[in-house]
């Protein structure tokens, strides 16, 4: 016997009729006979009385009763204390990363990551650049991913992915025409983009500034997928960055590229400077950046 037996035998107890537990169970009456009969043959005694309106315990099943729940109690307990003290050995790897990356990389990252090394918990914190920042710096966050550029006296960098810069503009808007958007053609639109806590804010601002473009900001914001809304409503052209636009698009708008090749979004795995990484964060690394290699063309392609 064992606790799936038990456990069928107390329903029985506790119902008095055999379909009703079996319904409570979810297994056929047929099948819960069989598991009482293989009980009482086993323990060479009858649990049960049967007759018109059901079955009764006999004395054997009041005892037998009793003994079970213990039984059941005592077994969970010890199935719980080992799965308390296998997650008490597992180690806490702390994964700093801004918003997006973990969007670009997809929940198969995780899930693969775990099915590699299972004695390693992911402890994910996303935030802005500027969020990611502080927290590698003062709350002891070992890794992380932060958008580019870099400060490079305060952490090791390694580039880990690059996206483009895009444009959702609404398929009435007059540049929804164009090919792709040169910065000029953004001068009085309004546009909305990542706020001012985000690296690619002032990596586009600085673009304008340098073409003497003067776009109207509509909305800065931390959520990508508002710049997309701005665009379906057509009240103003979103900055986004490749995989986002082309995650879930309105039928409505159109993704352009911008005419500058070198308007990218870069992500670095960085790490403190002076640091050696434990042997958890080489694990993730390593992982990290195979994964990336191996998985590129499924995660995103440019459409046309």
């Amino acid at each position: 016997m064992d606790t799936k037996d038990l456990k069928a035998f107390l329903a029985v107890h506790e119902k008095r009729n055999i379909s009703n537990a079996a319904k409570q169970l979810f297994i056929t009456p047929q099948g819960l006979s069989k598991i009482i009969k293989k009980l009482e043959q086993e323990l060479e005694v009858q649990l049960f009385y049967r007759n018109t309106h059901g079955v009764f315990p006999t004395a054997h099943g009041d005892i037998l009763y009793k003994n079970s729940l213990v039984i059941i109690e005592y077994l969970e307990g010890i199935k719980h204390g080992i799965k308390m003290e296998g997650n008490e050995n597992k180690k806490i790897l702390k994964v700093a990363s801004t918003f997006g990356v973990m969007d670009y990389l997809t929940v198969d990252f995780i899930l693969d990551f775990k099915e590699e090394y299972p004695d390693i918990q992911l402890d994910v914190l996303e935030g802005t650049d500027k969020l990611i920042d502080k927290n590698m710096q003062e709350e002891g966050i070992e890794i992380g991913f932060i958008a580019g550029p870099v400060d490079i006296t305060k952490y090791n960098a390694e580039i880990f992915s690059s996206h483009k810069h895009c444009l959702v503009i609404n398929e009435n808007h007059p540049l929804a025409k164009k090919d792709k958007i040169a910065y000029s053609d953004l001068d009085n639109e309004q546009i909305a983009l990542e706020g001012r806590n985000f690296k690619p804010y002032y990596n586009n601002m600085n673009r304008f500034l340098k073409a003497n473009v003067k776009p109207i900001i509509l909305m800065e914001t931390t959520e990508i997928a508002l710049t997309h809304k701005i665009a379906n409503m057509n009240k103003g052209i979103g900055i986004s960055v490749d995989f986002a636009a082309w995650s879930n698009p309105y039928s409505n708008t159109v993704i352009k590229q911008f005419e500058d090749e070198e308007c990218v979004w870069d992500t670095y795995f960085v790490y403190n400077k002076g640091k050696i990484l434990s042997p958890e964060a080489e694990c993730f690394k390593k992982f990290a950046f195979n994964w990336l290699e191996t998985h590129r063309d499924d995660l995103f392609k440019w459409r046309e």
